[in-house]
């Protein structure tokens, strides 16, 4: 999966350079519309089972204050006990944008609270258990917001994580299980990443 993700990160930064130059030819000669609300969604992360809906406030022309929801539908491919799972998330996310627009490059700092549940069984015992987990951190990324509404956004954040788990039965194996599920399913815990297309107005 990291390999994966490391192929799809590239070619977003590619593509992105080359949509950069092509919207910063466009904006030297047209003057940009004051867009205050952001409307988005990340279509590649649906190909990871992921679906995120963001939304954005600009105040002021420069301050974007951001909620994201987030939903994953996980494989039951990990772990001998095809556990059954699914995770949601929040996010709030602060933006300050550099060029007093949405279109813009920004830097900002995001909190989120994720939480996946799950169940499974191992020799002949059912389980289930509950993984928040609670990340804060920083982010940059720049957004393009078109004359016409249309807006891309890319950004990329890292920051600090405090994860736990709750399990039924609270047993050394079931824990175990449970340690093989996270490890097997690559949780980057206090990564954050956006890549959306929506609508700016």
């Amino acid at each position: 999966m990291k390999t994966t993700f490391k192929i799809i990160i590239t070619a977003l930064v590619m593509s992105l350079s080359v949509i950069t130059f092509a919207q910063e030819t466009e904006d030297s000669n047209n003057s940009q519309t004051e867009f205050k609300h952001s409307i988005s969604m990340c279509p590649a992360a649906v190909a990871f089972g992921i679906y995120s809906v963001n939304y954005e406030y600009l105040h002021n022309q420069k301050h974007g204050f951001v909620a994201r929801f987030d939903y994953e539908a996980i494989p039951k491919t990990y772990t001998d006990a095809r556990i059954e799972s699914s995770g949601y998330s929040f996010i709030l996310n602060y933006r300050y944008h550099f060029n007093k627009q949405m279109n813009s490059y920004f830097v900002g700092a995001y909190g989120r609270y994720r939480q996946f549940d799950g169940k499974g069984k191992i020799n002949d015992t059912s389980f289930d258990f509950t993984m928040p987990d609670v990340s804060y951190g920083i982010n940059a990324g720049k957004k393009w917001a078109w004359k016409s509404g249309f807006t891309l956004t890319f950004a990329l954040g890292y920051g600090f994580s405090n994860e736990d788990w709750s399990s039924n039965p609270n047993t050394n194996e079931v824990n175990d299980m449970v340690r093989d599920f996270r490890d097997d399913y690559d949780f980057v815990d206090p990564f954050y990443g956006e890549f959306s297309i929506g609508y700016s107005f």
